[in-house]
């Protein structure tokens, strides 16, 4: 009896156990040497001068780029300051003003049924 308890626990849950504890060493593993190569490829392009033009920090060197509309297209347009209207308000709100609403349409004639 003591024979088939043992298979038991070795079939449902030692084998599956390992199963996923190889699983998760194989898909480290692939990760690992993934990263290893670009690595690997990273350092033999800097190794051939592939990046020249590069700073300390890493960054790029900024590219100067020309104006695309020079100085002495276009004209200066001078601007007048009109004078304010004494019925606005000094804040810059408008007055609530009246709105005329339209009467409403009706199709049926209502009637109450006794």
């Amino acid at each position: 009896m003591g024979t088939f308890l043992l298979i038991i626990f070795v079939v449902f849950f030692v084998i599956p156990l390992l199963r996923v504890v190889a699983t998760v060493y194989k898909a480290r593993r692939t990760m690992r040497d993934a990263m290893r190569s670009m690595y690997e490829a990273q350092q033999g392009q800097r190794a051939q001068g592939a990046e020249p033009n590069r700073r300390k920090a890493g960054w790029t060197s900024p590219i100067m780029r020309r104006k695309k509309i020079t100085k002495d297209v276009g004209e200066y347009v001078k601007f007048e300051e009109l004078p304010a209207d004494p019925d606005s308000p000094a804040d810059g709100y408008t007055r609530a003003t009246y709105t005329r609403t339209e009467s409403q349409i009706t199709d049926v004639e209502w009637e109450d049924i006794k």
